[in-house]
């Protein structure tokens, strides 16, 4: 079976994602459980979380249309090498 990066470029972006959720979940609940944490530092976590999936997310979309780019101009040499 051939290496597909396409494939390996998701999944790697999936548990990126998946750690990041995660992360999040656990300051959260941290931070709306009351357990005696600064305001503050609950303030600067969440900012922290919603960069972090911003991030993840333009990753996501750069790593797909990446991908597509690629495969178009597969096509397309394959298209030109039959003729």
């Amino acid at each position: 079976m051939a290496f597909q990066r396409e494939r390996f470029l998701l999944r790697c972006v999936a548990v990126v994602v998946g750690v990041q959720l995660s992360t999040a979940i656990a300051v959260m609940g941290v931070c709306l459980g009351g357990w005696g944490v600064n305001r503050r530092l609950c303030d600067s976590a969440s900012k922290g979380v919603e960069v972090a999936f911003e991030t993840a997310l333009g990753t996501t979309l750069a790593l797909l249309s990446g991908s597509g780019l690629v495969a178009a101009s597969r096509r397309q040499r394959s298209q030109q090498n039959e003729r």
